[in-house]
């Protein structure tokens, strides 16, 4: 195999030219093609590519975009003060990249009319990818240029150089590990043909192929295995073909022989067939005769107890039909006993059930009673207490009152969809009159059904909410809550 040499760049060169004041770096290089034709051994073939893909980028962003010429060519302008990305691709090849940074580089060259370059000479090859070599390392730039205040020119970082020298390197010795073992392979592969051990070369041939796929000749090389494989087959043949006639003319030989004996054998056995034949004739006569008199005896021995058999069913029958007759009448019996029991039983339910009934509406209707007294009774007391207050501070604000003041706006009644709280209507009068009497009543029964309906005292609760409503007629949310009760009461 070849020694290996760093890619893309072998030689870089440098030139200084005098032409614009505002500098830019141009940057060129060639590209080239490297091909493998692998069979027993591994041939290098190299040549410019045309067509080649040349993008600078900046921070992902394309800043110039280029395609080598016919000689494999290319040029890139790359503007100053910033960090470059080139990026060098062919289809079906692995990618190559370069760094170029055009920072740090002093301002009294802008003055020089200075023009910088910079050529990679040695150029970028391209080659595809094999199986089972790892091109990740490739991702990474191999090459970094940049000013080198020292020389006052554009060089390459020797650090990056070195470390891009060892990535190529690297990969190159993967590979040539690969073809030595392809090569080697097509070689065995040739040895055995030559032999010729068909089934082994095809074998190794097949194995070529696995290693790296799409090579011509491990391809080639099975169609000359199958030629092989053709010829020995026919030899084969051939060989066989005489050997069945041996074997053909042997069996009939044995069969001639095997047909005599066979033929005398079967004499024999005729003849000492006829005679066993009529020995079994006799002995046959002699058998059945025996066999009729067993069978007749057998016959009346089994009438007999046939007999006796039906005779012992039909007395186990009328047995069992007196049995079933006294066990049915002991149920029926048993079942009119147990039907008594539980009419009774359900009648006792169902008489406790309606005394319990009567008891509890009884008691409901008590309660209802009760608290409506209670209620009225609390409204009375509330009027009465609401009356003394409102006289009490009609006196008051008669003794206050100057001679311009304003008349206090009167009560209004609430309406259904007003709020209960029975606030005064708005006006200029800053004098306000206590709330609607039985507001606090409404609210305290409201707030006491809630309650009784939160613990499922259903019957308790709806007694609230129908104090509520007297205190506030038509009240929609008492109705509801009333109609929600008697629904739950019911189940």
């Amino acid at each position: 195999m070849e020694k290996i040499i760093l890619v893309p760049l072998l030689f870089i060169a440098f030139n200084l030219q005098t032409f614009a004041q505002d500098w830019q770096l141009t940057l060129s290089s060639n590209v080239y093609y490297r091909k493998w034709k692998l069979t027993t051994k591994a041939q290098k073939e190299e040549d410019v590519i045309a067509g080649a893909s040349v993008v600078l980028s900046q921070n992902g962003k394309t800043i110039q975009q280029t395609t080598t010429d016919a000689d494999g060519h290319f040029v890139v302008i790359v503007p100053k003060g910033g960090e470059y990305l080139l990026t060098v691709s062919y289809q079906g090849c692995n990618t190559k990249y370069m760094a170029v940074n055009t920072n740090n580089v002093p301002d009294d060259f802008n003055q020089k009319n200075w023009k910088p370059s910079f050529e990679i000479t040695g150029g970028f090859i391209m080659c595809k990818p094999y199986p089972g070599i790892s091109y990740s390392s490739l991702t990474t730039p191999l090459v970094r240029v940049s000013f080198n205040s020292n020389k006052k020119a554009f060089k390459d970082e020797t650090e990056i150089t070195e470390q891009g020298s060892a990535i190529v390197g690297k990969i190159y010795a993967d590979e040539d590990v690969l073809f030595k073992k392809f090569c080697s392979t097509n070689k065995a592969g040739d040895e055995a043909l030559a032999k010729p051990d068909c089934p082994l070369a095809k074998k190794l041939y097949n194995e070529a192929i696995a290693i790296i796929p799409g090579e011509e000749y491990p391809v080639t090389q099975l169609a000359k295995v199958g030629d092989c494989l053709k010829n020995q087959e026919e030899e084969a043949k051939k060989i066989a073909d005489q050997k069945k006639a041996a074997d053909e003319k042997i069996v009939a030989d044995k069969a001639a022989k095997e047909k005599a004996a066979a033929d005398k054998a079967e004499a024999d056995k005729a003849a000492k067939q006829k005679a066993d034949d009529e020995k079994a004739a006799k002995q046959k006569a002699a058998d059945e005769k025996i066999a009729a008199d067993k069978a007749a005896k057998e016959k009346a021995a089994a009438d007999k107890a046939e007999a006796d058999k039906v005779a012992k069913q039909k007395a186990d029958d009328e047995k069992a039909a007196k049995q079933k007759a006294a066990d049915e009448k002991i149920a029926a019996d048993k079942a009119a006993k147990e039907k008594a029991a539980a009419d009774k039983a359900e009648a006792d339910k169902v008489a406790k059930q309606k005394a319990a009934d009567e008891k509890a509406a009884k008691q409901k209707a008590a309660d209802e009673q009760k608290a409506a007294d209670k209620a009225a009774k609390e409204k009375a007391a509330a009027d009465k207490m609401a009356k003394q207050k409102s006289e009490e501070q009609n006196k008051s604000n008669k003794g206050k009152m100057p001679d311009n003041s304003k008349e206090v706006t009167p009560i209004t009644h609430q309406t259904d969809n007003e709020s209960s709280q029975g606030d005064m209507d708005k006006g200029d009068s800053k004098y306000h009159i206590p709330q609607v009497l039985g507001a606090n009543v409404y609210k305290e029964k409201i707030k006491r059904g809630d309650e009784l309906f939160k613990m499922k005292r259903y019957l308790e609760a709806k007694g609230a909410y129908q104090e509520a409503l007297k205190a506030k007629v038509k009240d929609i949310y008492a109705t509801n809550k009333i109609t929600e009760c008697d629904n739950l009461i019911k189940r």
